[in-house]
């Protein structure tokens, strides 16, 4: 043909010579004992076959559910779309399970954190989301069932845990938890409650901000007219942590509540979660390699042999300024309360008296 080079020239003629050598029923003129023709037909075949056993890996493997929590991890996906995948993710040998420990507060002390640190043990399953299920009524009515299907799917080694903060302050939490398992595992983080009203009202003032409300002060959200204690801010009623963990004490041992040092995760994260690595009696699989100091966001993160991982930019927001005056009294209305909560817990966290 004009125009054609003689290498095109040559490759036409070799087609036509794979046109002729197929067999009747692929439209050529007889059999054909080429290795090519054969591989031609059997090829279709053999993708179909490689896309069923992906999709069989994909959903009864348990390295199919690793690749997904990696993927999700590497590539940033938020933790609400990460446990959607995760839920819908049935693996081999697992089902829903009701938790067998449960993160009830405090609000603002690192709950997240913990959760976070904890799901680095392959014998941890989290429930990423807040349940809400033991202090809200209207959840609590749909029943254990609903609960348990809420949970993400998980092994028979491993410890199924639901996070949320609320539980702690709840008049209903403590029994509803107690009729479900009495003998759960509870983990209950707090920090200084002076600083824990200041990290409470940072998030309260960023969530207005966003919607274009105007926040009052930091002093007199805390402070009354009349310069006293504003005990009707929810803030400082949270962190009155005697008085709510008293209705824990009542309906579960001692024992069963393990409390950490929110203050100490901050510092030496390892140290506090390898304490809790040991209530829950798992193989000490944590160890302080799993962690490192972020220089730029100015506080821990966390990793293992497939990602690294630091928590949102929502976490360990910036502290408001707070007049050193202010902050004193703070310290000092809380004092009852901590003396009166290191005696019922038989720990001392030695919190700053002013």
């Amino acid at each position: 043909m004009p125009g054609r080079s003689e290498e095109s020239h040559l490759v036409w003629h070799e087609d036509l010579g794979s046109q002729a050598a197929r067999g009747p029923l692929m439209g050529g003129r007889g059999e054909s004992s080429s290795p090519w023709s054969a591989l031609r037909r059997v090829a279709p075949l053999m993708i179909l076959a490689s896309f069923i056993v992906c999709l069989v890996l994909y959903y009864v493997s348990p390295m199919g559910a690793a690749a997904v929590y990696a993927a999700s991890e590497t590539t940033g996906l938020d933790s609400v779309t990460t446990e959607a995948y995760r839920k819908r993710l049935r693996i081999r040998g697992t089902q829903r399970r009701l938790p067998q420990a449960l993160i009830i507060g405090v609000r603002k002390c690192g709950t997240r954190a913990l959760l976070e640190m904890l799901n680095l043990h392959p014998h941890i399953q989290k429930n990423g989301m807040e349940m809400h299920f033991f202090d809200e009524d209207e959840r609590y009515a749909n029943g254990l069932e609903w609960y348990r299907k809420k949970m993400p799917y998980s092994f028979d080694n491993q410890v199924t845990i639901e996070k949320t903060p609320s539980y702690f302050i709840s008049r209903e939490a403590p029994a509803r938890i107690r009729a479900m398992n009495s003998t759960i595992k509870l983990l209950l983080i707090v920090r200084d409650p002076a600083t824990r009203v200041v990290s409470d009202y940072a998030q309260i003032m960023e969530t207005k901000l966003k919607k274009g409300r105007q926040v009052a002060p930091f002093h007199k959200r805390v402070l009354t007219p009349d310069g006293e204690i504003n005990d009707g801010f929810k803030a400082i009623q949270i962190s009155q942590y005697a008085v709510h963990v008293l209705r824990w004490l009542r309906e579960f041992p001692r024992e069963q509540i393990h409390i950490i040092n929110g203050d100490n995760l901050i510092r030496d994260p390892f140290a506090e979660i390898n304490k809790v690595q040991q209530f829950l009696r798992l193989p000490p699989y944590i160890t302080p390699d799993n962690f490192y100091f972020n220089e730029t966001k100015g506080f821990y993160c966390m990793r293992n042999e497939t990602f690294q991982k630091c928590l949102a930019e929502a976490k360990g927001r910036p502290h408001p300024y707070v007049d050193p005056t202010v902050m004193s009294q703070l310290r000092k209305f809380f004092v009852p309360f901590n003396e009166q909560f290191y005696e019922m817990v038989g720990q001392n966290f030695g919190w700053p008296t002013s």
